[in-house]
């Protein structure tokens, strides 16, 4: 009787289990799922798809953005073991700087594709942690070329928030990463200079596109 009893908790322990993680990978898919929707209306309107209408672009983009992404976090491991070098002041500047950069190469690169329509994919293994969930996006371009977007997803009090993106299998949070790693040993191991001199190359490139 016992062991009966015991195998019969371990099956629901398990189906609750499995419930609770589908129930998130539901919640994470409604956020991603939102954001595409609204990506693709912003990709198709024909003013925004002119050269000269790049900004106006990024700002529909950082609109559609905002709500679902953790810049703080992502910046912050970005910054990886140099982030507690410099004060709260530097961090949220790079936070600031940052949300710009991850705008403008997330926007370039779905511009690039020339995106007609997309699918969410099929939930993949279950994640261990019903927090973390990650949540494919399979786009189509105009020539019929596919490319995949994964969207790594955490859960906060606010909802859910993208913390991380493969585009076409580049991991644009470990590249940026890699990138400011880089430029901290070239500029001696000046967290405060590779911060300037990110903020003054996103400047430079705001105002090229101005001139």
């Amino acid at each position: 009787m016992f062991n009966y009893i015991a195998r019969f908790i371990s099956v629901l322990v398990l189906f609750l289990s499995v419930s609770a993680a589908q129930a998130s990978w539901d919640g994470a898919r409604d956020t991603v799922e939102q954001a595409s929707t609204k990506m693709m209306q912003a990709l198709n309107r024909t003013e925004l798809q002119q050269p000269e209408e790049i900004d106006l672009l990024l700002s529909e983009i950082e609109l559609i953005l905002d709500p679902v992404v953790d810049f703080d976090y992502v910046s912050k491991r970005v910054m990886g073991k140099y982030y507690r070098r410099v004060d709260k002041a530097l961090q949220s500047e790079f936070s600031s700087v940052f949300k710009e950069t991850m705008v403008r190469t997330f926007s370039k690169s779905l511009a690039d594709f020339d995106i007609v329509r997309y699918e969410i994919a099929p939930q993949g293994k279950p994640s261990p942690k019903p927090e973390k969930q990650i949540v494919s996006v399979y786009i189509y371009s105009a020539k019929g070329d596919q490319y995949t977007l994964v969207y790594y997803m955490l859960k906060q009090n606010e909802g859910w928030k993208l913390v991380n993106v493969l585009v076409d299998g580049i991991n644009l949070r470990l590249n940026f990463k890699n990138q400011f790693s880089d430029m901290v040993s070239k500029a001696g191991g000046s967290v405060e200079q590779v911060i300037s001199d990110w903020k003054l190359a996103i400047d430079d490139k705001a105002e090229k596109k101005n001139s």
